[in-house]
């Protein structure tokens, strides 16, 4: 499987078909998040089946125990690749989400990479999760190597904030896909790098190319 997800931060499911129409050569997985979701909820995530695409549904549950437990059980019956739930919900909440059988993968978010941090909560967190059955985290480019020597090649690391060159914007922890994958990332998450290009089509198949160095 590819290790590029595409995020499908997008309002509207034409442009959506569109970029996944570019895209498809070269993504595997697509990330719907919330703005998506509530603009075209089943409708998109049928359309990406229809393309043989994986879904990551990135919707960050937290809530009481029973009602994220139920919310994996629903993202299950739609077939989703992966979903995520937050990390500060608690001991409790994770493995009421990790306990639902054969269910999609599970990542828990650590800390948003708008936001500054210290590694040793990221790292605290990763364990956490790992403790109560979640398959992964997701977590910036700078806790890779860490969230991998204490938590096991196995545990997936799935990172966000991939750009690949210097970018002045509200991501304050990024790294280059090539950075990434080095430093034994199983996923990256790229959005605005292929949103935003002139031509999204050849922006996704840069950062393939460059991903697949590294691999």
């Amino acid at each position: 499987m590819k290790k590029t997800i595409l995020a499908l931060d997008v309002y509207d499911i034409e442009k959506a078909q569109k970029l996944i129409s570019d895209t498809k050569e070269f993504i595997d997985i697509y990330k719907v998040g919330p703005v998506l979701f509530l603009q075209a909820g089943k409708e998109i995530i049928k359309i990406l089946k229809d393309n043989g695409k994986e879904i990551f549904l990135d919707l960050k549950f937290h809530d009481i125990p029973a009602t994220v437990k139920r919310s994996v059980e629903s993202a299950k019956e739609l077939g989703v690749y992966s979903l995520t739930v937050h990390s500060s919900g608690g001991e409790e909440m994770l493995k009421a989400a990790a306990s639902v059988p054969d269910r999609p993968k599970i990542w828990a978010v650590t800390v948003l990479t708008s936001q500054t941090t210290m590694p040793e909560e990221v790292i605290k967190r990763a364990l956490l999760a790992k403790s109560c059955g979640i398959d992964g985290v997701i977590a910036s480019p700078l806790e890779i190597t860490a969230i991998k020597k204490e938590c096991g090649k196995e545990f997936n690391v799935v990172t966000p904030g991939i750009r690949p060159a210097k970018a002045d914007d509200d991501q304050k922890r990024v790294a280059t896909p090539e950075e990434a994958i080095k430093n034994g990332a199983d996923f990256i998450v790229v959005g605005r790098p292929i949103l935003e290009a002139a031509n999204p089509k050849e922006a996704a198949k840069r950062i393939f190319e460059a991903v697949s160095r590294e691999q």
